[in-house]
């Protein structure tokens, strides 16, 4: 599945390659030095035990996240959105009824790449549980959502460019 980014978070998920790949180079210098050491057994050496355990956590994270970034696709920040449909860098209008208590909520928020969601600004990013299930839909359309805070039945009221 293809992660939609911005620029920042993708150079950050880079850095972070890099800082594993030293990481990693670092445990295996500690992990031959520890197996050098003067020891009866080299089962006996707990120095060198943990830095195996160290050093196969360190090459899942690495291997975990050189997946990701090799699934990534950077958003460039002045995409043109469609507004036909809900989908990435769009404004979205909501009605809400959770189906639990029978509240009804309006409310609006933009679908943004990971990396520029901002909650306190209703930006969200385009794989968060609520909007997942909005992406492809168009006004007037309905999507059933479960969440932690109930059963919510959703409406689109409108799609807008994000200003």
């Amino acid at each position: 599945m293809k992660l939609f980014v911005t620029k920042e978070y993708f150079s950050k998920a880079g850095e972070r390659i890099r800082d594993l790949n030293a990481t990693l180079a670092k445990i295996r210098e500690e992990k031959t030095a520890a197996y050098n050491e003067d020891t009866n057994t080299w089962h006996d050496n707990f120095a060198y035990e943990q830095l195996t355990r160290e050093e196969k956590q360190t090459q899942k994270l690495l291997a975990d996240l050189t997946s990701e970034i090799n699934n990534m696709c950077v958003v460039p920040a002045n995409i043109k959105n469609n507004t036909d449909k809900v989908g990435l860098n769009c404004s979205v209008c909501v009605n809400e009824e959770n189906l639990d208590t029978g509240t009804e909520t309006k409310r609006q928020f933009c679908i943004v790449p990971l990396g520029a969601e901002d909650i306190s600004k209703n930006m969200y990013a385009y794989n968060t549980p609520l909007v997942k299930s909005l992406i492809g839909l168009s006004v007037g359309d309905e999507a059933n959502v479960r969440l932690p805070s109930g059963n919510i039945l959703i409406t689109i009221l409108s799609i807008d460019k994000i200003n």
